[in-house]
């Protein structure tokens, strides 16, 4: 995972991102591997085999992200 100005680039296959509280949460394996707030996040950008709550997708569209 890269973060280029204010993009979240995620790249790690099977990763899964999450929202908790107004965070962005991105886990491999289960495991919490970044903890982002989202005012902080322009827009997010997914490579390969990565899942994405709806919950995270709606919350993001209301923030313009």
């Amino acid at each position: 995972m890269k973060r280029h100005l204010n993009t979240l680039f995620v790249t790690t296959q099977g990763a899964y991102l999450a929202k908790e509280g107004e965070t962005v949460v991105v886990k491999v394996e289960k495991e919490i591997r970044l903890r982002v707030p989202v005012h902080t996040i322009g827009g997010i950008v997914c490579f390969g085999q990565i899942t994405c709550s709806p919950f995270l997708m709606g919350y993001c569209a209301g923030q313009n992200v």
